[in-house]
């Protein structure tokens, strides 16, 4: 060992008085406050017990413990709040009943629970998770409120019946049954209450709703328990609705309301549980009103997972505007300040061509040619680029009525030119009036039938055949043509941006064509379907809502058949 390692140990060995002072101080700070709030509801839970030297019919203090030591790190001082409680728990038991080991007898299974449910939920990360939601509740509810009980209920039952004769199996019934309902009283609202700031705990508490709620549940907590049959099911009718309008923390501290009012009918006398034959038909009534209080609370658990995210959805639709709007932005200033020395470069090249005229040689004429070429496909893709950030954000004039037959027309005499070059075949089949945007739908058809003349062997005659035929609520336009194909493997990156799966030697394009014309269609309440087969040709057909119809799923269908119809 290296004399560095020595010290290194010696000084944790023999660690300095005014660092353990410090460490204690620490330990302490943390242990009286949940020393006093375990005696506080110790009390209470024995002081509404039927009879001295009985078990608590509610034992509140064991989820405060479970809540406050599933938050507290492990260090050198740990151990301290430990102690604290199982002073706590011997000396309300001693006041409550004076003989030392009946006392005793209470502390171990108590430790017990308390510790088996700490190393349960610290094992499951629950200490530090949201509980927001209604899985991490209930698992802090299973976790901590019901399996440590089963233990802690069996060792007390073997205390007991060694100590006081009692029936082991009443013993283990109340001990669990009075555990596990303080613990889905009290364990959740310990636990959210330590992961919340003093101003939010104060705004819960404050709010007008709550401060309605509170009373008009414990009115018809008692009404219920006093005068119907089936207490605990009018018992969590206002939790219910409370826990739709309130969060869980406030709902947590009506749950705890109710079980306290309900711990005092039974004190009271105000709520006789009906004679049982069994010690176990006895145990249903404290089931129902176990099951009375978990409802609630994990409804409250799932309406603030709901609103969480509704705000994260929210906080990121507004992200995604801003983000999307300084996109646009850039793309318009690139645009346009990209459009200068384009021209500039069209300019000057056509300066060149006018004044060398014949004396250019071939190679020079080629150069040219290249030149201009490039600047115009710099052009176009600058053009589709501002088209699709356009189009992502919406930005359409109003929905009107549509003839798609005048539209297509006006699409193939802009195509004039490509359709003469090739001797291009268009057959154009009659086409229905629809509602939409027409700058949009001029874009999609005009993009679809380009690439139905653009994507044909050289050596082949491009035909391209539209059609229209209705399916239920839709108007399904048809785009065939007899080109290239698209291979089965390439059709999901299809409507990519920027997506090319042919080289730009071959065929020309930005390869944003398709994605514009997916963008206009889906702003339609549309979608595009795909059928193609390699060498021989494609089918694109554009579905779109018939006028008064309703819009349909959006997407993109595709499906591979072995010919074309």
């Amino acid at each position: 060992m290296t004399p560095d390692r020595l010290v290194s140990g010696l000084d944790d060995v023999l660690e300095p008085p005014a660092r353990c002072r410090s460490a204690l101080a620490d330990g302490w700070r943390q242990a009286w406050p949940l020393m006093a709030g375990y005696l506080l509801l110790a009390a209470v839970s024995l002081y509404l017990s039927r009879q001295p030297g009985s078990i608590a019919t509610i034992w509140y203090a064991n989820a405060l413990a479970i809540g406050v030591l599933m938050r507290i790190p492990v260090d050198r001082c740990a151990w301290l709040p430990w102690v604290a409680v199982a002073l706590a728990c011997l000396i309300v038991n001693l006041l409550w009943e004076p003989k030392v080991l009946l006392a005793l007898s209470f502390v171990a299974p108590n430790l017990l629970e308390i510790g088996l449910a700490v190393t349960l939920l610290r094992r499951a990360g629950l200490h530090r998770v949201s509980l927001q939601s209604p899985w991490a509740l209930l698992r802090l509810l299973g976790l901590g409120g019901v399996l440590p009980q089963m233990a802690g209920a069996s060792l007390g039952a073997l205390l007991l019946w060694g100590q006081l004769g009692m029936d082991p199996e009443t013993a283990w019934l109340r001990w669990f049954q009075g555990s596990v309902i303080g613990a889905l009283s009290v364990l959740a609202l310990i636990s959210i209450a330590l992961r919340q700031p003093q101003a939010s705990l104060k705004a819960a508490l404050e709010d007008w709703r709550f401060l309605a709620a509170l009373p008009i549940t414990v009115a018809i907590t008692l009404a219920a328990m006093a005068f119907t049959p089936f207490a605990f099911i009018l018992t969590a009718l206002p939790l219910l609705l409370s826990a739709m309008v309130l969060g869980l923390l406030a709902v947590c501290v009506l749950t705890l309301g109710v079980s306290l009012t309900v711990a005092v009918a039974l004190a009271s006398g105000l709520f006789v549980p009906p004679p049982a034959q069994s010690v176990w038909a006895q145990g249903y009534v404290y089931l129902a009103f176990a099951a009375a209080l978990l409802p609630a609370q994990m409804l409250a658990a799932t309406v603030a997972a709901v609103r969480l995210g509704w705000e994260r959805l929210e906080q990121r639709t507004r992200e995604l505007e801003a983000a999307n709007e300084r996109l646009e932005q850039f793309v318009r200033m690139a645009s346009h300040d990209l459009r200068e020395p384009l021209n500039t470069v069209t300019q000057f090249s056509g300066l060149l061509r006018a004044d060398l005229g014949d004396r250019l040689d071939a190679r020079s004429a080629e150069y040219l040619r290249l030149m201009d070429k490039a600047a115009r496909r710099m052009r176009q893709l600058l053009d589709d680029v501002l088209q699709y950030a356009r189009l992502r954000r919406g930005q359409e004039e109003p929905v009107q009525a549509v003839d798609l037959a005048v539209l297509v027309a006006d699409v193939q005499e802009a195509l004039a030119a490509s359709l003469g070059r090739r001797d291009a075949l268009l057959e154009v089949e009659p086409l229905p009036v629809v509602q939409g945007h027409p700058a949009l739908l001029s874009l999609l058809f005009q993009n679809l039938l380009s690439n139905s003349l653009k994507f044909v062997p050289a050596d082949r005659r491009p035909r391209v055949r539209v059609s229209a035929r209705v399916v239920n609520t839709a108007w399904v336009i048809g785009i065939q043509d007899n080109g290239v194909g698209i291979a089965a493997e390439d059709i999901p990156r299809l409507f990519k941006p920027f997506a090319r799966l042919h080289p730009q030697r071959k065929f020309e394009g930005t390869g944003l064509g398709l994605s514009l014309s997916l963008q206009a269609a889906q702003a339609h309440g549309g979608r595009i379907e795909i059928e193609s087969v390699l060498g021989q040709g494609s089918c694109f057909r554009v579905w779109l809502p018939a006028m008064g119809g309703d819009a349909m799923t959006v997407g993109v269908a595709v499906s591979i058949p072995t010919a074309l119809s």
